[in-house]
């Protein structure tokens, strides 16, 4: 904690002058709180700090969100500067529990880039009070913004870690020692940050991005939503979870897309289903070149096939293999009726460049990989007929969509997640937080909101209500002449994670929902790693990571480990 709190957080200046430059960062050498956040312009830049914030938690891979769930099982981690360092360890902790320890990287990072963020909110929301000529109201729009990054932020750490520090106050002085508070105690923080938040801020904005009521109330619906599994949850818990999120769904400032696919078209990133996103453009990224992997993740090495290439991007993005999707992931598609499937994954690659493949010659635009879709027959004159129009093709089945390490078999090829691609990205470079995605990063949509809705419902015993939601989504996602329909009867708690999966599949969501829901063990079910690693299932103590050993070491009082590590 003292790494974490012994130095003022980092001071970033944040141009408000257009949209495009609203998260724009540059270095301020020498410049510290107290002689820069003085006046209005100075404190602009502080709030704006607090959402660029948000990047570091989701620039870098989604490690802490995806790994080790049902639906996204690590892939073949791929060499950076030339070594994999300790990211297999990393990669094989997260993914498969059984070894995590607190010297794990990837926690430590999350940890630590967390409580930065917090410390850059609790500066803003302390000198809101002190800046002369910031009117009242737009004093208390800014905190109220904060405030709810803040909540946001302790929402992430409390469901990873448990009972963490509750630090509200701005520190400039070395503080080496902190005592957890209970997780009634950080609920009941967030939620008082967020009800603090949600008369002051503005219903809707012309500032794309900002915080708004619609982005506090689906907040506060995931909080109550996630408080009413706890011990310490209460009884209106859902209800209020569900009131919520229809308060963002009634309203006017947000709509489903026509389609699913709309939604994550690259030219149209500012549509009005999207509640809340971290903001990227190509003008203000970090060194003018540091964006985001979205793009490059849940794919796989293509470049190393004849026919491609290294540093292709405006087909198939440079796409990085740590990550994939389980083989349970694609079952859960109706893919004659769900057009969910074809807008999610990628299941047919072309030849970007001419080249030998043995003694055959592959040619631009030729067909090489054909994925038939999982649930549906591809008969031998299917493939037949599918090779005989293109010759170079390769037809992969799908009891080959798994890894190929650890004795399990398989060809580590297989469908692409496809729905974040940017034809303007840049290929990665030669740095595991290098990455060059310039579109924003959804975290609230109003899809979202309905299943929120949908799993309050079905908590309170309002199945009814809960099957009606499921089918505001579904009916988007169906397919011309076809039915997704369901009744109360259909709905349990797994098919909303079914659902979930379907709808909101690499968002950044997956290791959340199953803690929340205490689902884990679907995790020790469907992802073959995981479940290799532990022959009797999942175990109480995963519902928490370890407290990074760097937080435990520089602690001069002794801060107490997590259960079981």
């Amino acid at each position: 904690m003292k790494k974490i709190y012994s130095i003022l957080t980092v001071l970033l200046t944040v141009s408000l002058v257009s949209c495009s430059d609203f998260l724009k960062e540059e270095n301020l050498s020498g410049i510290t709180a107290e002689n820069y956040y003085v006046d209005a312009a100075g404190y602009e830049s502080l709030v704006n700090s607090c959402y660029a914030s948000l990047r570091d938690i989701y620039e870098s891979d989604p490690k802490m969100f995806e790994w080790g769930t049902d639906i996204t099982t690590r892939g073949e981690i791929e060499p950076v500067s030339g070594t994999v360092g300790d990211r297999v360890i990393r990669a094989t902790q997260l993914n498969e529990y059984n070894t995590l320890s607190s010297d794990n990287s990837g926690s430590d990072e999350f940890f630590t880039m967390i409580y930065a963020g917090i410390q850059r909110c609790n500066t803003a929301i302390n000198k809101g009070n002190t800046i002369p000529g910031l009117s009242e109201s737009q004093k208390n729009k800014r905190i109220g913004e904060v405030r709810t990054i803040r909540a946001f932020y302790y929402y992430l750490l409390v469901e990873n870690y448990g009972g963490i520090p509750i630090v509200q106050e701005e520190i400039n002085t070395a503080i080496t020692h902190f005592v957890p508070n209970t997780e009634t105690e950080v609920y009941e923080f967030i939620l008082a940050d967020l009800n603090a938040a949600v008369a002051s801020v503005d219903v809707t904005t012309t500032d794309f991005g900002r915080v708004t009521q619609g982005v506090v109330k689906h907040l506060l619906s995931l909080i109550y939503l996630t408080k009413g599994y706890k011990t310490f949850g209460t009884s209106t818990d859902f209800t209020k979870s569900a009131q919520y999120a229809e308060e963002v769904i009634s309203g006017a400032n947000y709509t489903l897309l026509p389609a699913f696919t709309d939604v994550f078209r690259a030219d149209n990133q500012k549509n009005k289903e999207i509640i809340f996103s971290v903001q990227y453009d190509a003008t203000s990224l970090r060194n003018k070149t540091i964006g985001n992997g979205q793009n490059n993740f849940l794919g796989w090495r293509i470049f190393r096939e004849p026919g491609f290439y290294d540093g292709e991007t405006t087909l198939y993005n440079r796409r990085t293999s740590d990550f994939m999707p389980t083989q349970f992931l694609y079952t859960l598609y109706d893919t004659r009726k769900d057009a969910r499937y074809d807008g999610t994954f990628l299941s047919q690659f072309y030849a970007v460049q001419d080249a030998k493949l043995g003694t055959a010659t592959v040619k631009k635009g030729d067909l090489r990989f054909y994925f038939p879709k999982p649930d549906q027959a591809f008969t031998a004159q299917d493939s037949i007929a599918l090779k005989t129009a293109n010759p170079n093709v390769e037809i992969i089945r799908f009891n080959r969509w798994k890894q190929d390490f650890n004795g399990i078999g398989g060809a580590l090829k297989f469908p692409m997640v496809n729905k974040f691609f940017d034809p303007a990205a840049q290929p990665p470079g030669n740095n595991e937080h290098d990455y060059r995605n310039t579109r924003d990063i959804i975290l609230f949509r109003l899809a979202e909101t309905y299943l929120l809705a949908a799993e309050a419902y079905f908590k309170g015993g309002q199945v009814d209500k809960a099957a009606e939601k499921l089918n505001v989504v579904r009916k988007r996602a169906t397919l011309p002449g076809q039915s997704l329909v369901v009744t109360a009867n259909d709905v349990t708690l797994d098919f909303i994670l079914d659902e979930r999966a379907r709808e909101l599949e690499g968002e950044y969501k997956r290791w959340l929902d199953l803690k929340r829901a205490h689902k884990l063990n679907r995790a020790f079910e469907q992802n073959i790693l995981t479940k290799m690693a532990n022959p009797a299932g999942v175990m109480d103590k995963y519902y928490l990571r370890p407290i990074p050993q760097t937080v435990r070491d520089r602690d001069t009082g002794g801060y107490p480990q997590n259960p079981g590590y």
